[in-house]
């Protein structure tokens, strides 16, 4: 296994670049084409038919249009002969100047990009998202094109998110503004770009004017499949491992728990951890099963820089890349049977919250945080299934029937989800009136009862004193 999964030519980027730059320039103009008020033409007005709109030129919305720009000139600057100094505008001015510059694209050598394996596995992670989103949206009757950049718009806040926790969580490797933004170096958080997504989707669909709840329980199945995929890329990286296996542990097992020291020098994070940091293990294990060197001072074990692996530990990115699976197959079976909004995305807050707290148990990685004396992931597990798992309590009690749908099922584009909604909830309007009136009713009869009887007993009250009186 190697973090570079395939690398890209340099002379490859002198077609992307113009690709991204102009498909970005042309979305712009069509999007302001189309936004600008058209000339009344009473003659084309008279023969134009309502119900066909015609054929529209494919673009993208202004914002994507910008980011397609922003990408193409990132790319160039990377890879073109581009030496920039001086501040960032003084830099955006030099790279536009460059990209204009005909010497850079005719006969200059362009630098390769290797393309890491964990950035494809979050790409491809965000295309399947995107799908599968879109496909719950539209069984809920949601615009599709809002719903389309919600999604965008979560995913870079999840991207932000996942990032700011990285940094609060390991502050010490990056001392300059600089080193933060430099996410080829790796540094993401899971719970991080769940909460970054969450404020994400809040701050674009408060601002559009659509409720939170349809939208997070059909992007939530999303998060079960990103992390099926992502901790794929973690696996072939070599990062967020677990612990030590016991020497005694399946021989498959060691196997796939087992991480290189790569060609470059530059070995997996696995290995540079029981390199330099060193494991827990007796002396006995260290030096025998896996020749090490002992610190009798700490306990811990270290292996020599010859190692050509780590040590084989607890292939945790499986089991969590396993735990996405089935945590994304739940939310789909909850998704036929959903009875309120929210349920799905506070039953991934349960079930997720508490696989990664238990997860947590058996990871060893050393870049993750304390908080009260846990990971920061564990404690964030354990308070987020604490608090889905209430929510959702209440919920079920308090809301209404919400739409159900199933991805296996050919989309029903008439009304019938939302009249069979309706009309369960009119039967349970019914039945809770009836109930109500039933109650009166006894009431009703009780309080009558209970006056006939208080009469009756005031009544052989007085006929019972003039008999003791003529005894």
């Amino acid at each position: 296994m190697h973090p570079v999964m395939f690398t890209i030519p340099g002379w490859g980027f002198k077609f992307i670049v113009p690709l991204l730059v102009l498909w970005g320039m042309y979305s712009i103009v069509v999007s302001v084409n189309r936004a600008a008020p058209a000339k009344p033409d009473p003659k084309k007005d008279a023969d134009a038919d309502p119900e066909k709109k015609g054929f529209e030129l494919p673009a993208d919305n202004p914002t994507n249009a910008l980011i397609s720009i922003a990408i193409g000139l990132g790319v160039f600057a990377f890879s073109a002969p581009v030496t920039l100094t001086g501040s960032n505008p003084q830099k955006l001015i030099q790279v536009l100047k460059a990209f204009v510059n005909g010497r850079n694209w005719f006969g200059a050598t362009w630098e390769p990009l290797p393309i890491y394996s964990y950035g494809v596995m979050l790409g491809l992670s965000f295309v399947v998202g995107w799908y599968l989103t879109l496909a719950l949206t539209d069984r809920q009757k949601l615009n599709r094109q809002d719903m389309g950049d919600a999604y965008v718009f979560t995913a870079f806040s999840a991207v932000i998110g996942s990032r700011v926790l990285y940094i609060l969580t390991n502050l010490s490797e990056f001392p300059t503004l600089e080193s933060m933004l430099r996410l080829r170096s790796g540094g993401l958080v899971a719970y991080g770009g769940f909460l970054g997504g969450l404020l994400g989707s809040i701050i674009f669909l408060t601002r559009r004017g659509y409720r939170l709840w349809p939208w997070a329980d059909a992007v939530v199945p999303s998060l079960g499949t990103g992390l099926m995929i992502t901790r794929i890329g973690c696996y072939l990286y070599g990062c967020d491992f677990g612990k030590p296996l016991s020497p005694n542990a399946p021989a498959f097992l060691k196997r796939i728990g087992t991480f290189p020291h790569w060609h470059d020098n530059h070995g997996s994070p696995a290995w540079q951890q029981h390199v330099r940091l060193g494991f827990r293990a007796t002396r006995e294990v260290c030096e025998r099963s896996y020749n090490g060197f002992f610190n009798s001072t700490d306990g811990l074990c270290h292996i020599p820089v010859s190692a050509h692996h780590s040590v084989p530990v607890h292939p945790t990115q499986i089991y969590e890349s396993t735990m996405g699976l089935t945590i994304f197959l739940a939310l789909m079976f909850l998704w036929k049977r959903r009875r309120f909004e929210g349920q799905i995305f506070l039953a991934f807050g349960v079930l997720y919250g508490i696989g990664r707290a238990l997860l947590e148990i058996i990871r060893d990685d050393a870049e993750r945080g304390v908080v009260a004396g846990m990971s920061t992931s564990m404690f964030l597990g354990i308070v987020t299934s604490i608090l889905a798992a209430a929510l959702y309590v209440y919920r079920m009690k308090t809301q209404p029937l919400a739409v159900s749908a199933s991805l296996f099922e050919p989309l029903d584009t008439t009304e019938k989800a939302a009249d069979k909604v309706t009309e369960k909830a009119a039967e349970k309007v019914t039945e809770k009136a009836a109930e109500k009136a039933a109650e009166k009713v006894t009431e009703k009869v009780t309080e009558k009862a209970a006056e006939k009887v208080t009469e009756k007993a005031a009544e052989k009250a007085p006929d019972e004193s003039d008999a003791s009186d003529k005894d």
